[in-house]
C-alpha cells in the first residue's frame, strides 16, 4: 500500500494510517476536565496539526516528542485548515520508520555545489582570509556537515543540502552585487556569505529528523558561527600567518549582524556596508525560496491567491495564468 504523505491530507474524512514524526506534543484539558493531546506531526512534505480526544497521561508519556509514532485517524478541519483527528497512536517500531519519508533532499548535487562555492570563494584576495579558507576546505567534518545540513528546520531550504544551496545562492548574488556596487569590499562580503549561517551545522540536527540541538537552543547559530570563526582564526595564527584583530572584528560583525534587526535575533545591527548588504542578500534568498515553495505547494492549484501565509503576513499572488494571451487575441 503506497504511503500517504502530509501534503496529500487535504480532504476531510480521508483515512490516515501512517508513521509520522512528532514535532511537538502537548497534554491539555478541556473545559470539562477531560485530557486531550494537541500535536504537530510531520514528514518530508510538511507539517499538520493533530488532536486526540480522551487521551491519558500514560499515552502522552509514551509518545516520543522528536520521535516517530504510528498514527491512525482521519482528516478533519480546524480554522479552515486540515488537521488529523487521531483515533489511535503508539510509538513506531524500528522497522516501520523509513528515514527517506522524513528527510527530504535538495534538488542539487552537493558535490557540484561545494565545488562551485569553492570556486567563488577562492577569488578572495586577502592573504589572511585565504589562509582561513585553506583550513576550512581542509576540515573534512565541516565540509561533510555543510553538504548535508538544512538551512532551517522548516522556514526555508529545509532539506538535506539546503544550507549549502542557500549559501551558494547568496554567494552568486553577492558577486553580482559587488560588481554593481564597486565600493563594497568584495572580499569581506564573500567571506561573510560563507560564514553567516555556518553555525547551523551545529545548531540543527539532521541525522534522523530536522530539529534543534541543545547547542542550537542554548546558543544559536549566530553565536556558534562566531565561535567557529574564532577556532579557524586561532588555527591560522598557530600556523604562523598574521591575522589582524581589526579584520577579525569586522568578520565577527558580519556574522553578528546578518539578521538585520534585534527582533529577528540579531545581536548587532549592520554597521558596515558589507554587513548591510549581507543581511539583505540573505533575507532576499530565504524569502524568495519560501515564496516560490509556498505558491507551488498551495492546497488549491486552481485559485490565483494562496491561503493566508504566516511568514508573509498575507495571501500570496500566484501570478496571472498565460499572461499576454489576451493581447495576442486582440492582435
Amino acid at each position: 500500500m503506497p504511503r500517504t504523505f502530509v501534503n496529500q491530507l487535504t480532504v476531510p474524512g480521508t483515512i490516515v494510517e501512517a508513521v509520522l514524526h512528532v514535532a511537538q506534543k502537548d497534554l491539555r484539558t478541556t473545559k470539562k476536565g477531560v485530557l486531550f493531546i494537541s500535536a504537530k506531526l510531520r514528514d518530508r512534505t510538511g507539517e499538520v496539526p493533530a488532536v486526540m480526544w480522551d487521551a491519558t497521561e500514560a499515552l502522552f508519556a509514551a509518545i516520543p516528542q522528536g520521535g516517530y509514532a504510528m498514527v491512525k485517524g482521519r482528516v478533519g478541519q480546524y480554522n479552515d485548515a486540515p488537521q488529523i483527528v487521531i483515533e489511535a497512536m503508539r510509538p513506531a517500531r524500528a522497522g516501520e520508520v523509513d528515514l527517506a519519508d522524513f528527510l527530504s533532499k535538495g534538488p542539487g548535487d552537493p558535490e557540484e555545489q561545494l565545488a562551485r562555492l569553492k570556486e567563488v570563494m577562492d577569488t578572495i584576495e586577502r592573504p589572511a582570509l585565504r589562509a582561513v579558507l585553506d583550513v576550512v576546505w581542509a576540515d573534512e567534518d565541516l565540509m561533510t556537515a555543510l553538504k548535508r545540513a538544512p538551512a532551517a528546520e522548516k522556514l526555508h531550504h529545509a532539506y538535506l543540502g539546503g544550507l549549502l544551496e542557500h549559501t551558494l545562492s547568496v554567494a552568486e548574488a553577492a558577486v553580482l552585487l559587488a560588481r554593481h556596487y564597486p565600493k563594497l569590499d568584495r572580499d569581506l562580503l564573500l567571506f561573510g556569505v560563507l560564514w553567516h549561517d555556518i553555525g547551523k551545522t551545529r545548531e540543527l540536527h539532521y541525522a534522523e529528523s530536522f530539529g534543534y540541538t541543545d547547542a542550537g537552543k542554548l546558543v544559536g547559530h549566530i553565536v556558534q558561527g562566531v565561535l567557529m570563526l574564532q577556532e579557524k582564526i586561532r588555527q591560522v595564527r598557530a600556523a604562523g600567518t598574521e591575522f589582524p584583530e581589526e579584520l577579525a572584528h569586522v568578520l565577527r560583525h558580519l556574522v553578528l549582524a546578518h539578521h538585520g534587526e534585534h527582533e529577528f535575533g540579531s545581536p548587532k545591527l549592520p554597521m558596515t556596508a558589507e554587513a548591510f548588504a549581507l543581511h539583505h542578500l540573505d533575507n532576499l534568498d530565504a524569502k524568495l525560496h519560501a515564496f516560490w515553495r509556498d505558491v507551488a505547494s498551495d492546497a488549491d492549484p486552481s485559485r490565483r491567491w494562496t491561503a493566508w501565509n504566516r511568514m508573509f503576513r498575507g495571501a500570496l499572488f500566484k501570478g496571472f495564468e498565460e499572461l499576454g494571451a489576451d493581447d495576442e487575441d486582440a492582435d
